[in-house]
């Protein structure tokens, strides 16, 4: 049996390992794949059943075992991306831009209540942002012991992208404090922000 560990990643990830899994044993040959989302995996179920694949679906604690025998070959022409549903969550064609750990100028206590309100608030709006970009002093909030790291973790699971700028966490020696999002650049944040209807900055 091989197996897969799929755990903390997000769509199209566990897809695509699961479909270059598939390709690469043998016929018959049964195939465990480490999942801790529910979205992963209805998506990665829909994916093999789909491609006439049954899958059987375990969970144990907080992780789902997917477990499928291979009978036959997924075409390569079948994109994993495309089963990359984010169920009834509304994602609009807007970045947020978060440059600072604070909300707003005057007060930093009370900016950092008004962030850590307005960040925890976001998965419950009816439209979520496309992208999330973390700079500057906004990297704190990705980072360990931050105050909003659930409330990232649920925007992430309902399709949200977490952008955290790699020289800003250089810059403040937080890179291995890093716990949510994925480390980026200034090309891909500057593609971002330029190839979106709208740029907020809180």
């Amino acid at each position: 049996m091989k197996i897969i560990d799929a755990k903390g990643k997000l769509c199209p990830l566990p897809l695509i390992m699961t479909k270059k899994a598939l390709s690469e044993i043998n016929e018959n040959e049964t195939l465990k794949v480490l999942i801790d989302n529910d979205i992963s995996v209805k998506n990665v179920t829909r994916f093999l059943e789909d491609n006439g694949l049954k899958a059987n679906v375990e969970k144990k604690g907080d992780i789902y075992e997917l477990t499928v025998n291979k009978t036959g070959n997924i075409p390569e022409s079948v994109k994993a991306e495309d089963y990359c549903s984010i169920d009834n969550a509304k994602v609009g064609n807007f970045v947020i831009a978060i440059l600072k750990n604070k909300l707003g100028e005057g007060s930093d206590e009370l900016g950092e209540l008004l962030i850590k309100g307005f960040i925890n608030t976001l998965p419950e709006a009816t439209l979520k942002p496309k992208t999330i970009v973390f700079m500057n002093g906004g990297i704190h909030l990705a980072v360990k012991d931050s105050p909003v790291i659930d409330a990232l973790k649920k925007l992430e699971l309902l399709g949200v992208e977490l952008l955290i700028c790699g020289a800003c966490l250089d810059y403040f020696k937080k890179k291995d404090e890093l716990v949510i999002g994925r480390v980026s650049n200034m090309y891909e944040i500057i593609e971002k922000l330029t190839q979106t209807a709208k740029v907020i900055y809180p």
